[in-house]
């Protein structure tokens, strides 16, 4: 529950209005009211849409983007992978033209101030588009016919009424099965393009949530809810029911299946959803109600607001019951619409003070590569009037082009085209990484996925992202890497890209000179293990797997937990405290130098100190920090387990002399001349112990990525290490964190680079 609760310190707004009436409505719809007929799809002027399409905040600054300059970037690129270039264009050379359509009624003749946009999950019932009815011949005097434009409703006729209920007078309606000739490529092209632009002007987006529908209890528990908290509290952080024991959630059941059956809404698993949700600036949720039979052609919708939301997710994030998936979507949701709070706070109060420069904007795009991970884990149905094949490839192209809108960069794909390559998942994730390192975005080096598969069977350098690339240490994106004296390129020599770039190599101080007494601290580091497993000191999940005899992974599990804890008694207490400090949780205060100096000194008799009061929580903190360097130095999402990865010591190179990969380059650290080089630790495979080499992009050398995997485990591709060609070729055989102390990572930052290197993806 601690961990929770400091959650919502950083999750919720220090302001939120009070629960009134107008956050959560009860409306009843009548489904005859509603006539299509009488609408029409207009085009907007040039001078509305440029009105309707501006930025709304003139006193917000800028949003800080990967690129600021649209132009710069795509030169970047083209620089960098000019095949890739091709495919993009600029986002202002295509919101320029965007064909910009709004629904109103037919007797309107006014120009729209505002508009809403509707956001629904696509199913195989609502994918027709507009059709014209044609009267027939003789029904009218004089030989007339009518024509009449019959929208196909996305939604049911009962949640549509409800929707453009939610217009103010003389409003328009935005939504894409209406709004955008489907037919139409190009237009499609330059709308997706825009979609952002389109959402995030819309004075409110509507969400239809109509695959769910809520019960009557349910429905007869809010009105009370609602009816009891619409007036209470006057404070400005008013937020009923939260932090009681037990939660609310779990005294209410009727409020959690609620809760419940919202969240298992499609709306939530749909990639175009996501980007409407995060794009919007307000948002207003109708759930539609079990019908009364009673009550025929009523239909009744629970109508709710983003602050509403956010107070069901408050108290949801509070249920000890709720599984670690859901519980997961709870936080992200409460995260998003949390700062989402907090922008129309501080909208709100800049509004009011334009000239008043502490009201800073709260806006900034999401990092790219976490994004793009995200968004290609969420389903998307591509264009449904395509063969099956096609509309995948045209789902792949909706979901890039929906990373690149969230994360706030300028460019958008071209209309797809037979000569593109084809759009399969692993050559767009191709795209938006090369984007992602033209923008010199430091994640996309070390993205830790599996390497990328592409539409020729060759194996890419690049690896697939995930959303663990950007570790949780990490409170906003790190900056971008500085530009490099030789830029990367990216390359192919007919058989497979390359990826061309300066880079740091790493000392492996067990090749020329190992330490005799490795194998003590081997030893030291199994008895303490041992003795943590005989008295079952309880620590991080990881650990736990040690614990339990019958487990398939405990004896993998142990031996990696003796590997690194033998590595950390070999770099000693120092090291380890400032490696693992940004890694831990905060909660984990037991561990201080001289704690620690007491544990790694091998005089220490292990079978007294386990009797000390202390002992089992300052062992079960132990573990809990080697776990954290297993937990974030592994690359578990490329298939790497414990079974295939090992800790390995690693040193920083020398700062006052180009660093080389060859072993006769590296000075002997035990020279009394020479300072020793400060130690670090990186998790690589097994498999290529005997071969393997250890580089760092000289691009993200610097501190501010040492939280990221920008360790590379390298082999060579020449006959021999030796080499006297000038250009030295590898395989990239896996990536990690590099885990060392500040005065490493000073080191490392220093450190100067290695010229004229080729990286290839592993070879089958």
């Amino acid at each position: 529950m601690v961990a929770s609760q400091m959650y919502f310190s950083m999750a919720v707004p220090s302001f939120q209005a009070p629960l009134r009436a107008a956050h959560c409505d009860f409306l009843e719809v009548f489904e005859d009211d509603l006539d299509t007929s009488n609408l029409h799809a207009r085009f907007v002027s040039p001078v509305v849409r440029q009105r309707l399409l501006a930025e709304r905040q003139p006193w917000a600054p800028s949003h800080v983007k990967l690129s600021a300059d649209a132009e710069t970037l795509l030169a970047d690129l083209g620089r960098l992978a000019p095949s890739v270039a091709k495919d993009f264009v600029t986002k202002h050379s295509i919101s320029a033209s965007l064909p910009f359509r709004l629904i109103n009624d037919i007797a309107f003749d006014g120009e729209e101030e505002s508009y809403i946009a509707m956001s629904y999950a696509w199913n195989k019932a609502n994918q027709d588009t507009p059709r014209k009815m044609v009267s027939p011949v003789g029904d009218l005097p004089f030989g007339w016919v009518r024509t009449v434009e019959q929208f196909p409703l996305p939604t049911s006729r009962g949640m549509f009424q409800a929707v453009l209920d939610e217009r103010r007078p003389g409003e328009g309606l935005w939504f894409d099965q209406v709004c955008i000739i489907q037919e139409d490529k190009n237009e499609k092209a330059v709308a997706i393009g825009a979609m952002d632009i389109i959402y995030k002007n819309a004075r409110t987006v509507v969400v239809a949530l109509d695959d769910i529908t809520a019960t009557g209890d349910e429905l007869f528990f809010l009105e009370q809810y609602i009816q009891q908290h619409a007036f209470a509290g006057s404070q400005p952080n008013y937020q009923p029911n939260r932090a009681l024991n037990p939660p609310f959630m779990q005294q209410q059941p009727l409020f959690s299946s609620f809760v419940t059956r919202v969240l298992s809404s499609i709306w939530f698993e749909r990639a175009w959803c996501a980007h409407e949700m995060k794009m919007g600036r307000s948002h207003v949720f109708l759930v539609p109600c079990i019908p009364d039979d009673e009550d025929e052609g009523v239909y009744t919708v629970i109508r709710f607001t983003g602050t509403f939301f956010l107070h069901l997710l408050v108290l949801a994030n509070e249920d000890t019951t709720i599984l670690p998936p859901q519980r997961t979507q709870i936080r992200s949701l409460l995260e998003h619409f949390g700062r989402k709070s907090l922008i129309a706070e501080r909208d709100a109060l800049a509004a009011h003070s334009p000239n008043d420069t502490k009201y800073t904007s709260l806006s900034e795009p999401a990092s790219l590569i976490p994004t793009v991970a995200e968004i290609f884990r969420m389903k998307a149905g591509g264009n449904p009037r395509l063969p099956e094949y096609l509309k995948r490839l045209d789902a792949n192209r909706d979901k890039a082009s929906i990373a690149l809108n969230i994360a706030g960069l300028p460019l958008a794909l071209r209309a797809a085209s037979p000569l593109q390559r084809p759009t399969i998942e692993e050559e767009c994730l191709r795209q938006l990484l090369v984007v992602g390192v033209a923008a010199r975005d430091p994640v996309a080096l070390c993205t830790t996925g599996a390497p990328l598969k592409l539409h020729d069977g060759s194996i890419s350098w690049l690896c697939r992202p995930t959303t663990l690339d950007l570790p949780s240490i990490y409170q906003k994106s790190p900056p971008r890497f500085p530009e490099t004296a030789n830029p990367i390129t990216q390359g192919s020599d007919g058989r497979a890209e390359f990826v061309q770039l300066d880079l740091v190599f790493l000392d492996l101080p067990h090749r020329n000179q190992p330490n005799t007494n490795f194998p003590a601290h081997v030893n030291r580091a199994r008895e303490l293990v041992e003795l943590c497993i005989q008295y079952q000191i309880h620590s991080h999940m990881l650990w736990n797997t040690c614990l339990a005899p019958d487990h398939v992974r405990a004896p993998a599990m142990q031996n990696i937990f003796i590997q690194s804890l033998a590595c950390a008694l070999e770099c000693g207490a120092e090291w380890f405290l400032d490696a693992t400090s940004h890694f831990q949780p905060s909660t984990n205060t037991s561990l201080n130098i001289q704690t620690l100096s007491t544990l790694f000194n091998p005089q220490l008799l292990l079978q007294q100190f386990i009797h000390y009061p202390a002992a089992h929580t300052t062992l079960s903190s132990l573990l809990e920090a080697l776990a954290s360097l297993i937990t974030y130095g592994i690359p578990w999402a490329s298939g790497a387990t414990e079974r295939t990865h090992g800790p390995l010591i690693i040193t920083a190179p020398p700062s006052s002399a180009s660093s080389s990969p060859y072993p006769n380059h590296i000075p002997n650290p035990y020279s009394p001349h020479i300072p020793a080089p400060r130690k670090a630790l990186i998790f690589a495979p097994f498999l290529h112990s005997k071969t393997l080499l250890v580089a760092v992009p000289d691009a993200v050398k610097g501190a501010d990525y040492k939280g990221l995997a920008r360790g590379w485990i390298l082999t060579t591709r020449n006959p021999y290490t030796g080499s006297p060609q000038p250009m030295v070729s590898w395989e990239l055989r896996g990536k990690s964190v590099v885990f060392g102390g500040g005065g490493f990572v000073a080191d490392l930052g220093s450190a100067f680079d290695s010229r004229n290197h080729r990286v290839y993806g592993p070879g089958i």
